[in-house]
């Protein structure tokens, strides 16, 4: 049997090594001190989820309540009584492909003759025709004129790709790789699957920024038009590159959604993004790139504080208990808004309750970071309540969190991006995707006729509604 050596029973870690021990016994309680706060850091942050921090809920841990607990109820499953139900409509018989008839035998066991009686009844089935992908062979011939010798070549019919890809498979593939979130060897294997097209990964790239290169043109006229909107929803997400930390930057209209990659998340991006003489009113969390924005239009997401609030509620003492007033305040708020009674008398003292609230929650020298987190957000008090002065404003960013949904759903499927194609189709593609979703447009009827009008040269579709005279944010999608 192997015994270590003496000397390495005696190895310390750096840390300890280092480190001064306390010779004295006040020494020695601040040490403790010093080492309680941290242990009270490191269970607050084992404790965070989606509830009281920015965390999506798919991070909660096993224990946690889900959706479904939370709205358990005691009726039984399936339609309750009253519902209406949804079924396919019958199509009619000049729309269906195949008639087939089955009839009953002809004579019964008894030996008489069974004879028709009414209608049949209907019963249809859907399936899905056997899938080849179509192929087009284009021959160019060349000659020469008998008279002078020229040169003459036949060239492709206008709309036909120099590539292997037509413009549907085209649109297919950057359909596969936003909406559906397929990384490009999945996009691959079922293209090869299903309809036998076997093609490489590095041409399914290729086909992602020719996608890229035909919504360039609509993207950039979205894009400008966000430099002139009256309120902006932004949020922003890590998503790298292959050795670059990239960030997708999203602004939001209710008829709109843009991305943009920068590889910061500095001030300087956000002045590029929507312009430095954009005038809208922009709702964020707390993050202090924002800070320049005047606090007549600005508004703090009050999503992001009823989680702090959450927060240090979880916290002991008086901490606790400023947490849990300022939680049950901020609920009174959304509540009071539903109702249409945020006015008045109800909003300054409201308003009043929650900012004694804070002050106290400042004062907290026992608890650093409930004293950090109140007096950061008090010095954001005015942008706390724009929403109550402007009424196209919500007093959350959830529209902003929800576009970058997708993005962030396909940075957890396929990865980094690889090139800076892959990032000009992420933010494209995603930015057509998510506009089209809040638009009711059919996103592959869109990419197809922006790659057709690439391909042949004419004009692309637009991206911008018809009409903005409905200008709030959908219902079912700001909370």
């Amino acid at each position: 049997m192997q015994t270590k050596p003496a000397s390495a029973a005696r190895v310390e870690s750096p840390d300890l090594a280092a480190a001064q021990l306390p010779q004295t016994v006040p020494e020695c309680h601040a040490v403790i001190a010093q080492l309680l706060e941290r242990v009270k850091l490191l269970e607050e942050r084992i404790s965070l989820d989606s509830n009281n921090s920015s965390k999506p809920p798919s991070s909660n841990g096993p224990g946690s309540m889900n959706r479904a607990q939370r709205r358990a109820s005691q009726r039984k499953r399936g339609a309750q009584p009253g519902h209406k139900g949804h079924s396919r409509t019958m199509l009619d018989e000049g729309e269906v492909d195949r008639l087939v008839d089955c009839k009953p035998q002809a004579r019964c066991e008894c030996g008489g003759e069974v004879v028709l009686a009414g209608a049949p009844q209907r019963h249809q089935v859907f399936e899905v025709p056997p899938m080849r992908a179509q192929v087009d062979e284009y021959r160019l011939y060349s000659g020469r004129c008998a008279g002078c010798g020229k040169a003459h070549s036949g060239v492709l019919p206008a709309g036909v790709p120099k590539g292997q890809l037509g413009p549907r498979a085209l649109s297919l593939v950057g359909v596969l790789g936003t909406r559906y979130h397929l990384t490009q060897r999945k996009i691959r294997n079922l293209l090869d699957q299903l309809m036998g097209l076997s093609f490489s990964v590095g041409a399914i790239s290729q086909a992602h920024g020719k996608v890229a290169g035909a919504l360039k043109t609509p993207v950039a006229e979205a894009a400008a038009s966000m430099r002139s909107a009256d309120a902006l929803w932004m949020d922003e997400t890590h998503y790298p590159r292959e050795g670059i930390g990239n960030w997708v930057w999203a602004a939001v209209q209710p008829l709109l959604a843009v991305f943009a990659i920068y590889p910061s998340r500095a001030r300087y991006v956000i002045l590029d993004f929507i312009g430095d003489k954009c005038a809208a009113a922009v709702t964020s969390d707390r993050y202090a790139g924002y800070a320049f924005i005047g606090p007549e239009r600005r508004q703090i997401c009050w999503a992001h504080l009823l989680r702090d609030f959450n927060r240090i509620g979880q916290r002991q003492g008086l901490a606790g208990q400023i947490g849990r007033r300022l939680l049950g305040l901020g609920l009174v708020m959304f509540r009071k808004r539903d109702k249409g009674q945020l006015g008045g008398p109800t909003l300054d003292g409201l308003q009043r309750r929650i900012r004694m609230a804070l002050q106290r929650g400042a004062q907290q020298a026992r608890c650093s970071r409930t004293a950090n987190t109140c007096a950061n957000i008090l010095k954001l008090w005015p942008a706390l309540w724009t929403f109550t002065t402007n009424d196209k404003l919500v007093p959350t960013n959830n529209a902003a969190e929800q576009a970058l949904r997708s993005i962030v759903l396909k940075r957890k499927i396929s990865g980094p991006t690889r090139s800076l194609r892959g990032d000009q189709f992420l933010a494209r593609g995603f930015t057509v995707h998510e506009t089209c979703l809040r638009q009711g447009v059919d996103l592959w009827d869109f990419m197809h006729k922006a790659v057709h009008a690439f391909i042949a040269n004419t004009a692309p579709p637009s991206l911008m509604p018809v009409s903005y005279t409905h200008l709030t944010l959908p219902t079912n999608r700001e909370v």
